[in-house]
């Protein structure tokens, strides 16, 4: 047996790649981009067109009736053809020990292999969430319109009557955008500065302490505890910190608002790899795709390079849902 080889082949890098924790960030732990495995290069999306009925005219008695207009739908398509990846490898000096298949040397192996795999997962997950960031901040397209004006909630002034403010500028623009799409609620995704002022709110503030107390009562820990701030509802939406980085967060001081649990709002769109095992009848696109080959010199195999890569995709299908929000 090739103990090396046997540890690095495709089978064998699946199977640590499903062991390795997923870290989706925000949005994508929002669901908001639906995922659609593609089984070509190319993302079709179907357009219907709106109908939300007529108002029928009085006819006499017995005349012919009114004949409705046959739909007319159109079909956009997006190629789906950026490729996001990254490698690594396991050198032999790195499990030096295991060489001779020593006890322990499968250990040895598998801990190395699945380090390096962890942090070639992570780095495809960030490369989503900054690639779903970006079409968060700029919805529109030429296939789907022009995004939401922005709009201004003063939170900072405890004088704004805040609720008012989100139900005019918030709930009605999305209600509107939507188009009579059924969504669950709508989140409000808040940069740094804005939440902090949020959070200095007289109003907002007293029911983020409420909240807060009772949070800790059902589930035993205070929010303030968690890794991501839990959505809190205020206003009759939900408002949450965006724990944003150098290269993906919400601009500073702003905030946007999105619809959330409806169906055809966004997509993330996976195409298969470029390799013949992943193409012909029946392959659809993957999130992830893994591989391995030995690195060679004159004397022999010197070590495994392991590599991932994507084939993505993030379509916005409702620019005007995304509210832009500002404090001043």
């Amino acid at each position: 047996m090739d103990i090396y080889r046997d540890y690095f082949n495709r089978e064998e890098l699946v199977r640590t790649l499903s062991q390795t924790p997923y870290t989706p960030g925000q949005l994508g732990a929002l669901g908001i981009f639906e995922s659609v495995p593609l089984s070509s290069t190319v993302f079709a999306v179907e357009i219907e067109a709106k109908d939300a009925g007529r108002v029928l005219t009085a006819k006499p008695r017995g005349a012919p009736r009114q004949r409705q207009a046959s739909d007319q739908r159109s079909v956009v398509t997006f190629a789906v053809t950026d490729q996001y990846g990254d490698e690594d490898s396991v050198m032999a000096d790195e499990v030096l020990n295991a060489r001779s298949g020593i006890a322990g040397a499968k250990d040895v192996i598998e801990s190395r292999r699945a380090s390096k795999m962890a942090k070639l997962r992570r780095t495809v997950d960030r490369t989503h969430e900054v690639l779903r960031m970006n079409r968060l901040l700029s919805p529109a397209s030429t296939e789907f319109g022009s995004a939401a004006s922005g709009v201004v909630i003063a939170v900072q002034t405890d004088a704004t009557k805040t609720r008012k403010e989100i139900f005019d500028k918030i709930r009605l623009p999305i209600n509107a955008a939507m188009d009579g799409q059924p969504y669950r609620n709508i989140i409000v995704l808040c940069s740094d500065g804005y939440w902090s002022d949020m959070m200095g709110n007289k109003e907002f503030r007293e029911t983020f302490v409420n909240w807060e107390a009772a949070t800790a009562l059902r589930a035993g820990i205070g929010a303030g505890g968690q890794d991501t701030t839990p959505p809190m509802p205020y206003g009759d939406v939900l408002w949450q910190w965006y724990r944003g980085t150098s290269d993906c967060k919400i601009p500073d001081n702003e905030a946007r608002a999105v619809p959330i649990g409806a169906s055809e709002l966004a997509w993330q769109a996976f195409a298969p790899n470029n390799t013949m095992e992943s193409v012909g009848a029946g392959a659809m696109g993957q999130p992830y795709y893994v591989g391995a080959k030995a690195l060679t010199d004159s004397q022999g195999t010197i070590g495994w390079e392991m590599s991932i890569v994507s084939h993505c995709r993030m379509v916005w299908g409702r620019p005007g849902a995304v509210i832009p929000i500002t404090k001043a």
